[in-house]
């Protein structure tokens, strides 16, 4: 077996993430998780309740996808769309691509679902 094949090469490990990492519309990324966060009582309870295990601040990573700066990974969305009650094939419909969440469009869905305390300046290159 070459160092191109098999399991576990980077090239498999690459498309096979690039299928489980969802973008998701800024409007509804947004709704959506403040949704979630709102049944959880706090973005850290909503983080556990998504399978995030961190002692320190299990909410990180949810207020990453939340100001769009990492996608879904498609597990933890899952999670997020059984917990909120919302089915998955309607959360996939809003997939979108990387380039399309911008600064812009996600501040503008924060302030518009009151979450403008996370509010981004600007945006690090992806």
């Amino acid at each position: 077996m070459s160092s191109g094949e098999g399991y576990g090469s980077r090239y498999g490990n690459r498309a096979h993430n690039a299928d489980t990492r969802i973008w998701i519309a800024s409007a509804f990324r947004v709704q959506f998780i403040k949704t979630g966060i709102e049944k959880a009582g706090s973005i850290n309870r909503l983080a556990r309740e998504m399978g995030y295990r961190s002692r320190i601040h299990p909410g990180w990573s949810v207020r990453q996808i939340l100001v769009g700066e990492q996608p879904f990974p498609y597990e933890r969305l899952l999670k997020l769309s059984d917990y909120v009650g919302y089915p998955i094939e309607e959360v996939l419909r809003y997939r979108t691509e990387p380039q399309r969440v911008t600064v812009q469009n996600t501040n503008d869905a924060l302030a518009r679902h009151g979450l403008w305390c996370y509010h981004i300046a600007r945006m690090r290159l992806r």
